[in-house]
């Protein structure tokens, strides 16, 4: 009830504005907990707020392709060294000319002992070092072959380092300096004001941009169709009429990953046979989950990639519904009357997430599984994710390639080799690490689509679709065009009233 009260008063206080055209003003469902710090995780829904503030070395596009940002250009001087040459002539918000200098500092703090509790640290975690060549030449080495660095580093947003090393992450995290469009000039609860960036390599085309966290995807879609906020990230499909209604437009767009309820498969029980997990997955009939929650907007994935992005295999194919089959496997497993289990939802941020998962305990019903759904804000997942600390027996996650869209960006995550796992097959680590260290292309697309086959016999989840957003805008928008989820703050416009 109060989570409700403080959304209305939101609102209330948003009517009272005066909406200016060169403010943007944009709802989503999470502001991040540890302020300005870019480096502290690689969650979308924090991600949204820091790619505001800081740039990237490269960026990539909806096809897997790496292009320029603040690196120009890169090359192999050998499997273990890498040199990437920087843009020229790029100031940070606070006036320090971003070099080869900023970027070492970023990169051999995060291979650092003091960075040994950040998420970013850990996605990096193939990087050996960085050293100045020049003023704009900086060489990275690895610790073994990783042929999609380029492409890894799309998530390595750049802090001002003089400021970075004097201030240290947690007071950094409250003033950020980085050489985005935007700078912060308030942290508010629940709210970030920002400001256009004077130095901006690539300037917006607004004055100011407002962020704000409304936990609630229904207040999010009174923002947008009151006019009070001009986007509204993350609603649901079934908003789409109620948005255009208003004078708005939806922005569908794939999401570079795989949306399934994901096993706890190390703890003890029913969900650590393979039967059951393959079981789940027969008992559950993703079409309608598609046709009727998500308005079509998906397709049912047949391994933990979609199938737009390199390395997806395209000879495997999605468990079909199949309730009898799905009864055979579980019996197999010694559980002919089924069993009981919880799982763990975010119903603020995941499209659809409260239906999709009533309409799967529904489906599962039909072979004699029970299914409690136990919903959470996304702070508690992340939380729990990193401590291992769980509840329940499943939750609510996707396969992210955001943002390499490599098919084993996400495969750590439901593997041995994550610090406390969740799913761990033993078996699989020697082709894991393989696919991982092959810098021969071919050679390792072939290993990544072994990898996938694998992922496809021994499920981690229960696959249901690949990744799709919706977005609702206002009529004033323009040019809203998010690449892997990534906001292209520095191109949105919104019109005069």
């Amino acid at each position: 009830m109060r989570t409700k009260v403080l959304l209305f008063m939101l609102l209330v206080g948003l009517a009272g504005q005066t909406m200016a055209d060169d403010v943007l003003r944009i709802g989503t469902y999470g502001i991040p907990k540890t302020l300005g710090n870019p480096h502290s995780s690689t969650s979308i829904s924090e991600v949204y707020t820091w790619s505001a503030i800081f740039d990237t070395l490269t960026e990539v596009d909806e096809q897997g392709q790496v292009l320029p940002a603040l690196a120009l250009s890169w090359e192999a001087v050998d499997e273990l060294t890498w040199i990437f040459s920087l843009r020229p002539d790029v100031k940070f918000s606070n006036a320090r000319a971003f070099d080869a200098e900023a970027v070492a500092v970023n990169v051999n703090w995060l291979v650092s002992p003091a960075a040994v509790g950040e998420s970013l640290a850990r996605e990096l975690g193939a990087i050996q070092s960085a050293r100045v060549i020049d003023e704009l030449s900086v060489e990275i080495t690895t610790r073994w072959p990783t042929l999609i660095l380029p492409a890894m580093l799309a998530g390595l947003r750049i802090a001002e380092p003089d400021l970075w090393r004097s201030l240290g992450p947690a007071q950094f995290a409250r003033q950020p300096v980085g050489t985005g469009a935007f700078m912060v000039e308030r942290w508010r609860a629940a709210r970030v004001d920002l400001v256009a960036n004077p130095h901006a390599w690539r300037p917006p085309r607004v004055a100011r941009l407002e962020l704000y966290e409304i936990l609630d995807p229904s207040t999010r879609l009174q923002g947008v169709q009151s006019g009070r906020l001009d986007i509204g990230l993350h609603i649901t499909p079934d908003d789409i009429g109620a948005v255009e209604r208003s004078g708005g437009s939806m922005h569908v767009g794939e999401s570079a990953g795989v949306s399934g309820m994901t096993f706890i498969s190390v703890k003890d029980g029913p969900l650590s046979d393979v039967r059951v997990r393959r079981a789940l997955n027969y008992a559950v009939d993703k079409t309608p989950i598609i046709e009727i929650l998500l308005a079509g907007h998906a397709r049912i994935p047949s391994q933990p990639a979609p199938h737009y992005v390199p390395g997806w295999n395209p000879e495997l194919q999605p468990y079909p519904y199949d309730p009898d089959m799905a009864r055979r496997l579980l019996a197999e497993a010694g559980y002919p009357e089924g069993f009981a289990f919880t799982v763990e939802v975010v119903t603020s941020g995941t499209t659809a997430a409260a239906a999709v998962y009533q309409f799967i305990a529904q489906q599962l019903t039909r072979v004699g599984v029970r299914m409690e759904i136990r919903p959470l804000p996304i702070s508690q997942l992340i939380q729990k994710a990193i401590s291992g600390q769980w509840d329940g027996h499943a939750f609510h996650m996707e396969f992210d390639l955001k943002p390499s869209l490599d098919p084993m960006r996400a495969v750590p995550m439901h593997s041995c080799q994550r610090a406390v796992p969740w799913h761990c097959d033993e078996a699989l680590m020697p082709l894991i690490e393989a696919a991982q260290r092959e810098f021969d292309p071919e050679r390792r697309q072939t290993l990544v689509r072994e990898v996938m086959r694998a992922y496809h016999e021994n499920p981690p989840m229960l696959y249901l679709w690949e990744s799709v957003h919706f977005d609702g805008l206002s009529s004033r928008v323009r040019n809203y065009h998010p690449r892997n989820r990534l906001i292209n703050y520095h191109e949105i416009s919104v019109d005069a009233r």
